[in-house]
């Protein structure tokens, strides 16, 4: 009988903490069973605790009926399954082949149109070439249908396309903050908080404000501000509003970088594992994040799993920053499971496939993740080759002036001069030293500069532990 369950329990695992909150205010069961099932099911999707069974000797349809109210609760939500058929609606329009049912379904939409919905700009547009359509045909009464709602939404359209246009400007102003750091954008968060609150326009353009808020407050290293907003977009996601899996997964992987920053490492991972439970084309993305925390959680056999798990969408996927990133938390994961011959045979492989990927997207992420491994197999030699025939002096002093600059490659090359005695000690603390000058680290940066200390100390002790006492 188990086994009768396993889809229905596979399914009920898909169901995220918002979408089992939003459900929690739906149900009005009045048959007993089909309520334990379901408050059963959402206790577990709330849970960080352990997955409990539900009851087999439950009749199976009651099953059913659950699994088949809450896809359609959701979808009933589901703002990108408004947005598929909105879209397959205008191309039959456009091309004439939309068939009477759809019409009619579309024309009952229009006509009980009451609240500004998330794709309110497309539904608009598409009366807009729906009315065309119609008038052609000389189908009077469908035209007046859908010419009442164009009048009835007139002002509200030109308010919400004004927002658009406006968000637009403010977005390029907010990330040419984050990649220039050349112009002030304060003055924009009392109006994209107003944006982001206000319930009487389109929930794209409220989406759009929260996401240029949480990009305004990581700018401003406003983590406090940033709780408050992703707080406030949970409760919204919970009463169903701005609603879609990938919006939330979207959301989630969000909470994962403000937790890591906080170093809120268990908050991060619960947010990690959420983020990926939906595929989409962030996915590696989101994978690579929670490996991060998994490693800094020193949980590297749970990031082997993941990395195990995943295998198929990163051997398929083009994207190469994404890519490195995989394939850099593999030599890492593989090396702190004392798999290092593994570790470097990986680290090989890839560089000669994607040699000019890695050294286009992401050097630095590759190289300290493959020269970690060389060190501690204390194959310097190496080390110093890879250095020369990568130029990677020349590029950790280009790096040296970035923010978060932590010198893992660059001692690991003094440390392998030394040990091949192309250099002195003293010439060594030098060498070590001077990535420290004029640089005050931030509380993470220090954490990692110690974390690597303490990995090259293993190779040579007192070198390090005097460049700790230094910091």
């Amino acid at each position: 009988m188990k086994t009768k369950l396993k889809k229905f329990t596979e399914f009920s695992k898909t169901i995220l903490p918002n979408e089992a909150k939003y459900l929690q205010n739906r149900y009005q069961f009045t048959d007993g069973e089909k309520l334990q099932i379901i408050e059963l099911l959402i206790a577990n999707a709330l849970s960080q605790k352990d997955f409990v069974d539900f009851d087999t000797s439950i009749n199976k349809r009651k099953y059913s009926y659950i699994k088949d109210w809450v896809e359609k609760k959701l979808a009933n939500i589901d703002v990108d399954v408004t947005i598929a058929w909105l879209i397959a609606l205008k191309q039959k329009i456009l091309t004439d082949a939309i068939a009477s049912s759809e019409e009619k379904a579309f024309l009952h939409y229009i006509a009980s149109y009451k609240n500004i919905e998330f794709n309110f700009q497309n539904l608009y547009d598409l009366a807009k070439e729906y009315k065309s359509y119609l008038l052609v045909r000389m189908r009077y009464k469908d035209h007046q249908i859908v010419a009442n709602f164009i009048e009835t939404y007139k002002d509200k359209y030109i308010e919400v396309k004004d927002i658009n246009e406006k968000l637009y400007t403010a977005t390029t102003e907010i990330t040419n903050q984050y990649t220039l750091n050349n112009n002030e954008t304060k003055h924009l968060e009392t109006w994209l908080l107003d944006v982001f609150n206000n319930k009487s326009i389109d929930g794209k353009n409220r989406y759009q404000a929260f996401v240029l808020l949480a990009f305004l407050y990581t700018n401003y290293n406003e983590s406090n501000k940033l709780k408050v907003i992703f707080n406030q977009i949970d409760f919204y996601f919970s009463q169903g509003e701005m609603y879609s899996r990938r919006l939330l997964s979207n959301y989630y992987a969000s909470r994962v970088l403000l937790h890591s920053k906080e170093n809120e490492l268990v908050e991060a991972e619960f947010y990690g594992y959420l983020s990926i439970r939906q595929n989409n084309n962030d996915t590696l993305m989101y994978l690579n994040n929670l490996v991060a925390i998994l490693l800094r959680n020193n949980s590297p056999k749970k990031a082997f799993a993941l990395l195990e798990d995943y295998q198929e969408l990163y051997k398929q996927s083009h994207n190469y920053h994404q890519k490195i990133g995989y394939c850099s938390y593999q030599i890492r994961v593989l090396s702190e499971l004392q798999n290092n011959k593994l570790a470097e045979a990986t680290a090989k492989t890839f560089l000669t496939k994607y040699k000019k990927e890695v050294l286009k997207h992401r050097w630095h992420h590759f190289f300290t993740s493959y020269i970690n491994v060389l060190i501690i197999q204390e194959k310097y030699e190496e080390v110093l080759k890879l250095a020369s025939k990568f130029n990677l002096i020349e590029k950790e002093s280009e790096r040296q002036k970035k923010n978060n600059y932590v010198p893992n490659i660059s001692w690991s090359i003094s440390l392998s001069r030394y040990m091949e005695g192309k250099i002195n000690s003293s010439r060594l603390l030098e060498e070590i030293k001077a990535p420290l000058k004029g640089i005050k680290p931030t509380k993470s940066q220090k954490q990692l500069m110690i974390k690597v200390i303490d990995t090259l100390s293993n190779n040579l002790p007192e070198a390090f532990l005097k460049l700790k006492s230094y910091m």
